[in-house]
């Protein structure tokens, strides 16, 4: 944790302040349960809830706060992000290889690097400096991880793995399993090759228990900066673009491709060959059948993924049918009454 005052923290995310800039900060807080020394932000209809804060400092989109010491930033859900980085950096081992971890022979370790208890790092591994590997990990012959990477407990590396630098995965990832590939011969399922690898960029992190399968017979690629949440699984030869996020589990089959920027809710399920272009958008619970292409910039909804605009339009339709449907019962009435009337021929 670390100390700085309210002006220190309005320079390092560029924002204006205004009220005292003397005043300390400690530590972070939402804005209703923030403490003395406690930095928070508020926006859109939160901010009628500033004046009732306790925190010492409000990060805010614009001053109407004479009375508070606040900072002005166009952003302050990430200004605070940014800020609560800075303000409370991971606590994290001392370097250094445990005694009862195992570093096989023609094993490269850089500077600062630091081994737990019980995990195995195989021949021809290469730890860029400053990487931590927690505890009962396993890291596969010739993989190479970057510069400055977090492994939580039990992460698995299967061989050959490319992981470049800041890259965190969560305790339980599986990284570089065989992909489920198989081929039917008219009475059984036979295995189809599973050599590729896996190769990952830079900045990117996996939540805990998703598995990312290596590629058949070529890569399963996710690149510099995208987000996969907790239980994900990314199948054999699937390309996640730069900065895309993966909400948990969801599952994403074999060759399918997520553009860069693309966000992908909770529980989706994408088929195989499918495309998500840059900047789409799949809401939760998404089925999306093999080979479909998202639009880039396109917000789909629902099984199978639709434009939500035809959802919500479909939606509008369905919220009629209880009128539609007793303005027909109505319709039935009136004409049995007529033909009621009707002489007998």
């Amino acid at each position: 944790m670390r100390t700085k005052t309210a002006q220190q923290v309005a320079d390092y995310v560029g924002g204006t302040l205004h009220g005292d800039g003397s005043v300390e900060i400690r530590t972070v807080g939402s804005l209703k349960n923030a403490c003395v020394g406690a930095l928070t932000y508020a926006e859109h209809s939160y901010l009628g809830e500033v004046i009732h804060t306790k925190g010492s400092c409000v990060l805010v989109p614009h001053n109407d706060f004479p009375d508070q010491t606040v900072i002005v930033v166009d952003s302050p859900r990430v200004a605070f992000a940014r800020a609560a980085q800075w303000l409370l950096p991971r606590v994290t081992p001392a370097a250094g290889v445990h005694e009862t971890a195992i570093i096989e022979p023609g094993a490269t370790l850089g500077a600062n690097v630091s081994i737990g208890p019980w995990s195995l790092i195989e021949t021809d591994v290469s730890i860029g400096p400053g990487t931590i590997v927690y505890p009962g990990c396993y890291i596969g012959a010739g993989s190479r991880i970057g510069d400055e990477c977090l492994l939580f407990p039990h992460a698995v590396l299967y061989p050959n793995s490319q992981i470049g630098n800041r890259v965190t995965i969560h305790s339980g990832v599986v990284i570089g399993a065989d992909g489920f590939g198989f081929v039917y011969d008219g009475d059984q399922h036979v295995r189809f090759p599973q050599v590729g690898r896996t190769t990952i960029g830079s900045n990117v992190d996996i939540g805990a228990n998703a598995c990312v399968d290596r590629g058949a017979l070529d890569e399963t690629v996710i690149q510099d900066g995208a987000k996969i949440d907790n239980l994900c699984q990314i199948a054999h030869n699937v390309r996640i673009g730069e900065h895309a996020i993966i909400s948990s589990q969801t599952g994403i089959a074999g060759s399918s491709t997520v553009g860069a920027h693309a966000t992908i809710g909770g529980q989706v399920g994408v088929a195989d060959y499918c495309r998500i272009d840059a900047h789409g958008l799949v809401g939760a619970q998404c089925g999306i059948p093999s080979r479909k292409r998202i639009p880039a910039g396109q917000v789909y909804w629902g099984t199978p993924a639709r434009p939500l605009k035809d959802i919500k339009k479909q939606q509008a339709y369905l919220s009629r049918l209880p009128k539609i449907a007793e303005e027909v019962r109505r319709l039935r009435e009136e004409i049995e009454d007529l033909k009621s009337r009707l002489p007998d021929v």
